[in-house]
């Protein structure tokens, strides 16, 4: 007993030591602290030979030859500026239970870029304070609460008056977020099977929610743990939900990094989307000064957007074509981002703009009837393309087809198109290609819808919000479909099936 008495007595003397240790220690930090604010203040330069010891119980001398020896200007120097670390730390909100513990590091992104004062004024300003709060406290995210926004394959329906849900500070923050991972990214992607594969969607949120409803969706309660997804550029334009489509599918990216894939289109460009709808939406449904700099903003994350993907080494995907120009994959991966379309040589608008001939029976470089430059590649472009890189098959977009996807040379290129009745007046259909691990290319189509009919009961301005898209539609002609034209009672289009 009388041993255990003495055990517990050293232990209690030891903890007493270590305390007064710590303390004394505690207090030599401060007083160094104190010593170099009040040098650095005076103007003073410390002697190269001062010592500052930080170790020992007190500063005295024997302290300071004993301890090991640097400078205040090693511990703190002057040349640094106070700045945020690149990283916030986060401990889970829950009070109780197995996160209870949990601490997360998030990127600055995360959080808001710009404060905004609260303030008890008019109405706008308090819904905008009340906005800001609620991003803050949540704990989703902004990218998940778009997700739970928008990603509702059978139950989305297109928003009353069309007023957006986000604002030019939401804009801001999802695009800045998302291009730090673009600039990770090399400018031909690298990916495997399995993958499915979409065409344009020009804002036509409708038709991606539909393909999403038929053959799968993005998600854990979907297939996004076993197959990746690969989208080929257009995005805006045209369609009445831009902003829906772009949106759902940065918030997708950033929620899935390595699974969702996203490659530049022509319309992925200010100088063309600013003429056929999405500029004009954006200031339509966020108002003109959030509208205007959630456009900009968007256009300048597009010139980070890669350009091409090369699927197991054996099938390339792009948005246009391989016009006149591009000879190797070497020089789309030449290509350095970020890059407007002003900035960029014949290779990107060869990448963007051009088409195939006709049909296979058309070969060489011919004359494309989108603009002045712009030109078309036969087959013969295609298979000594693919030779050239030994590559079994392009993938593109960029034309209306009306199946929804299109073979061409033989099968070495497919056109892949993936909203329905474009422009409200080609009556085509959309179509998603299914990459297996087999590397089998299975398309899965969707058919138009048919045509709304509008009640007299409705509002003229409600009527007229819904077909704004339209009447600008009307002012810039679609690009024809290709090949021959189809009716809407051509049996040999699966259109009309």
């Amino acid at each position: 007993m009388d041993d255990l008495m003495d055990v517990a007595d050293r232990l209690a003397k030891s903890e007493d030591h270590l305390v007064k240790l710590s303390i004394a220690e505690a207090d030599a930090m401060r007083e160094t602290y104190r010593s170099m604010t009040m040098t650095r203040e005076r103007g003073i330069e410390l002697d190269a030979d001062t010592d500052l010891c930080m170790d020992g119980p007190s500063l005295t001398d024997t302290n300071r030859d004993e301890a090991s020896k640097s400078t205040a200007m090693d511990i703190f120097p002057s040349n640094l500026d106070v700045r945020f670390h690149h990283r916030a730390v986060v401990v889970a909100q829950e009070p109780t239970g197995a996160l209870r513990r949990l601490v997360r590091q998030l990127s600055l992104e995360r959080f808001e870029n710009e404060g905004r004062k609260l303030s008890s004024g008019d109405q706008d300003c308090i819904t905008a304070g009340q906005g800001l709060l609620d991003r803050q406290m949540s704990k989703a995210g902004l990218h998940k609460k778009i997700l739970n926004q928008l990603l509702s394959p059978r139950g989305w329906k297109p928003p009353v008056r069309r007023r957006f849900f986000l604002d030019g500070n939401d804009i801001a923050g999802l695009c800045d977020t998302v291009q730090q991972i673009f600039e990770h990214e090399p400018t031909v992607l690298k990916l495997q099977a399995p993958l499915k594969i979409f065409g344009d969607l020009h804002g036509q949120f409708g038709d991606l929610m539909r393909l999403f409803d038929e053959y799968g969706y993005p998600s854990t309660a979907g297939d996004i743990t076993y197959i990746d997804y690969l989208f080929l550029g257009d995005y805006v334009d045209r369609g009445q939900h831009s902003l829906e489509t772009i949106c759902l599918l940065l918030a997708l990216k950033i929620e899935y990094p390595d699974h969702i894939h996203l490659i530049r289109g022509n319309h992925e460009a200010a100088d063309i989307n600013s003429l056929f709808g999405f500029r004009i939406e954006c200031i339509e449904r966020m108002g003109e000064e959030h509208g205007i700099w959630a456009w900009h903003r968007f256009n300048q994350l597009f010139n980070w957007l890669p350009l091409a993907a090369l699927v197991e080494n054996k099938i390339i995907c792009m948005h246009g074509g391989i016009g006149r120009s591009i000879n190797y994959v070497s020089q789309i991966e030449n290509l350095q981002r970020p890059i407007s379309m002003h900035a960029g040589s014949v290779v990107l608008m060869d990448l963007l703009w051009s088409d195939p001939t006709e049909n296979d029976g058309v070969e060489g470089l011919r004359p494309n009837p989108r603009g002045p430059g712009l030109v078309t590649f036969g087959p013969d472009r295609v298979i000594a393309f693919c030779k050239n890189n030994n590559l079994q098959l392009i993938v593109r977009a960029h034309e209306c087809v009306m199946d929804g996807f299109e073979r061409f040379a033989q099968g070495h290129l497919i056109t892949l198109f993936s909203a329905t009745n474009y422009c409200g007046t080609a009556n085509n259909a959309g179509a998603l290609l299914v990459l297996g691990r087999d590397l089998v290319v299975v398309p899965k189509l969707i058919h138009p819808l048919p045509p709304v009919v509008v009640s007299q009961e409705v509002q003229e301005d409600e009527f007229f919000e819904e077909t704004w898209m339209q009447e600008l539609n009307l002012q810039r002609p679609p690009t024809p479909t290709r090949g021959r034209p189809h009716t809407a009672n051509d049996r040999n289009s699966l259109a009309w099936i």
